[in-house]
Order: C-alpha cells, then sequence, then structure tokens
C-alpha cells in the first residue's frame, strides 16, 4: 500500500521530525541505549557486591561477561 504525502507529513510531524526512512534506525538507537545501560547497571552492581563480600570473583566475571556476550549477541542479530 502507498504512501500519500500527507500521510508521510503527519508522520514526520508525530515523530518530532525524524522521517519514515529513518524511523528503524530510530528505535534500534533507543533500544541499544537502553541495553547498554542495563549492561552497565549489572557490571556496577555486581562490582559493589564483589567489593563487600556478597558474591566471588568468579560470580563477578561470569554474570558480566554473559550480560556483554548478550549484548553483542542481540547486536549481531539486529543489526
Amino acid at each position: 500500500m502507498a504512501i500519500s504525502a500527507a500521510q508521510e507529513a503527519a508522520f514526520t510531524g508525530g515523530t518530532i521530525g525524524v522521517p519514515m526512512s529513518s524511523f528503524s534506525n530510530t528505535i534500534l538507537f533507543i533500544f541499544f541505549s537502553i541495553l547498554y545501560l542495563w549492561v552497565c547497571w549489572v557490571i556496577v552492581t555486581q562490582w559493589k557486591s564483589w567489593m563487600h563480600g556478597k558474591i566471588n570473583f568468579y560470580d563477578f566475571l561470569t554474570r558480566s561477561v554473559r550480560s556483554v556476550f548478550l549484548t553483542l549477541f542481540l547486536g549481531f542479530i539486529l543489526i
């Protein structure tokens, strides 16, 4: 189904100036921003737990590496 100029103008106006052609990239950027923030949160929380002696170094290492590998895997799949 073809999109008319009025529909494209309404979409661009509704998405604060993002055109239809680059909207999928915008969604990916938002997703990866949230994903990177999550990975940073995981690593910092595990670091604090390890520093306070609540977990051992092996747990810190495996949880951090697992979150990084998940990020790499999702980046490979989605991009």
